[in-house]
């Protein structure tokens, strides 16, 4: 029997990992829908969105972080991300084991001879997990602000170091996995919602990324033109050619084709510890609150 040709709303239910006839793993977006509706109803929710107000107030928003004009990220400025990560490490660890059990529930709900559970099941639990996301998110906030970073500075970390320098998949977490009977790799809707779900990410972090290095480079210009061709002159010229494809292709990371070398020393004597600190499961979540 022939199928209907789907529409661009089921579309988007693809894309919120609800598929037609197949297991799905988690509906990340919906519990974060749910967390924006109801974050104003509970202490909790009030506490964290009152330590995000804090951060933009102290620091400004994400998007307006200078990173040092010399392209070098300081030994001292790396120690208080990874404490940010370590100090936040309890919660992040809460919200990881919650995808994990819901991501296994959903496995095991589906497969030849089981019925996959309902998207109104994937839906509660959810938004079951919105008071974890939520301390997630407080503890976040406040490990930034007793440690002196504000959240442009742990984005523009957080997507150098993971991202460009150790390579991790942006999209990476369990929010955007697709798993199941008829739903595999190559079946058009698991390609839809993963190529959906990686293009938001991309998004998001493209438009807190972008403006920094551009800012980066306004800074160092004044003191480029001495170096003949090395120096400021050198670093200028690598974060002009960087600039430059970013502001043609909004799914383009920061340095996705490689460091540069400037970049590269800063973070090599970390690469343990950013290996260490990295978190599969709630990757997705860095950026989800991001809706500039």
């Amino acid at each position: 029997m022939e199928m209907p040709r789907k529409s661009s709303s089921n579309k988007w239910l693809v894309g919120l990992g609800i598929g037609c006839g197949g297991v799905v793993l988690i509906v990340i977006v919906v519990f974060v829908a749910g967390y924006f509706f109801i974050r104003s109803t509970t202490q909790g929710f009030r506490d964290s969105q009152g330590l995000m107000k804090t951060l933009e107030q102290r620091y400004g928003p994400p998007e307006a972080y200078v990173p040092s004009p010399d392209g070098v990220i300081a030994a001292d400025r790396l120690e208080v991300f990874l404490a940010v990560r370590e100090a936040s490490a309890e919660a992040r660890k809460g919200l990881e084991s919650s995808l994990e059990t819901l991501a296994k529930d959903r496995e095991s709900g589906g497969g030849e001879g089981r019925r996959p559970r309902g998207v109104f099941s994937s839906i509660r639990a959810g938004v079951g997990m919105i008071p974890q996301f939520s301390a997630f998110v407080k503890s976040r906030a406040q490990a930034l602000l007793d440690r002196g970073m504000g959240l442009g500075e742990y984005y523009y970390i957080y997507v150098v170091a993971y991202y460009s320098w150790l390579k991790k998949p942006p999209e990476e977490g369990s929010g955007i996995q697709l798993r199941g009977m008829n739903f595999g790799p190559g079946n058009r809707d698991s390609q839809d919602a993963r190529e959906m779900s990686r293009d938001m990410t991309l998004r998001r972090i493209h438009r807190a990324l972008l403006p920094m290095l551009e800012l980066q480079l306004a800074g160092l210009k004044p003191a480029a033109g001495s170096g003949g061709g090395r120096g400021p002159d050198k670093w200028a010229a690598e974060l002009e050619a960087e600039i430059k494809p970013m502001s043609t292709d909004p799914l383009r990371i920061p340095w996705q084709d490689g460091l540069p070398e400037v970049l590269e020393t800063s973070l090599r004597p970390y690469r343990d510890r950013f290996e260490a600190s990295y978190s599969r499961s709630t990757n997705i979540l860095e950026f989800i609150l991001e809706q500039r």
